[in-house]
């Protein structure tokens, strides 16, 4: 019998009742986000990351992932979602065709969508086996967190590290605590930032913002040695626990 892909890593200590689902960055289901289940799965809590891009492996490989990201990296996230204007992009760059479909993917609405609605389903297994549940996203995740606080009746909280905030019109749709963490050197991610403030303070909504100095997009990440900041991660670690504390339980 043929050995099946997994689907999901995951980490449940005995008696866990509350779960954090783990939605993993651009990069895919790699190591790095196993090791924040682990260190979720110390704190007590079971801790699960789906595999989103289940179906793509062979495209969606993370050295793929990143000459792809190169490639478009000065396009806004909006100019991202134009196929015409990453085309271009591209072209410029002179990548390979396996490049250029990496970059369709990853910006395709309908494969966005189905990254959604992957994780609202995987919020939702949770839900029927834990008594308690929060998303924790880094980059692409950190925004499926947020988008998943609009859409699901099932969590308890929201934890976003340096992820695209939902549009101000969904943000009404929130009912639930909001962490939300980003880089001070992330300027296609921070333009967005003022506007889902502004409105979670005038609904009155329950949020933690914290910004790092001196920090890049993907600060958390000990795996990418440019990026990385062990002083603002061990922080962003901190106040992470100290959430999952006051939302979830104490263990």
């Amino acid at each position: 019998m043929a050995k099946q892909p997994k689907t999901e890593f995951s980490v449940t200590p005995k008696g866990a009742d509350g779960c954090v689902m783990v939605f993993h960055e651009v990069w895919g289901l790699v190591e790095h986000t196993e090791d924040v289940c682990k260190r979720v799965g110390k704190l007590g809590f079971a801790a699960i990351a789906p595999k989103l891009f289940r179906g793509h492996e062979r495209i969606l490989t993370p050295d793929n992932i990143r000459k792809a990201m190169e490639g478009v990296w000065e396009l806004s996230l909006e100019e991202r979602r134009d196929k015409a204007k990453v085309a271009e992009a591209l072209n410029k760059k002179d990548v390979s065709l396996e490049i250029k479909e990496v970059a369709a993917t990853l910006y395709d609405p309908a494969f966005r969508d189905k990254l959604l609605d992957d994780a609202l389903a995987a919020v939702e297994r949770a839900h029927s086996k834990f008594n308690a549940v929060t998303t924790l996203g880094f980059c692409m995740g950190g925004g499926l967190s947020l988008k998943c606080a609009v859409r699901s009746p099932h969590l308890k909280s929201a934890i976003s590290f340096y992820g695209e905030p939902p549009i101000t019109e969904d943000v009404a749709k929130i009912t639930v605590p909001i962490l939300d963490i980003h880089a001070n050197e992330d300027e296609i991610i921070n333009k967005k930032v003022p506007a889902f403030v502004g409105a979670m303070l005038e609904g009155g909504k329950d949020l933690t913002l914290k910004t790092y100095p001196r920090t890049k997009h993907g600060f958390f990440n000990d795996t990418r040695k440019n990026v990385y900041d062990r002083k603002a991660a061990g922080e962003a670690w901190d106040i992470t626990k100290w959430f999952l504390e006051r939302t979830l339980g104490r263990h």
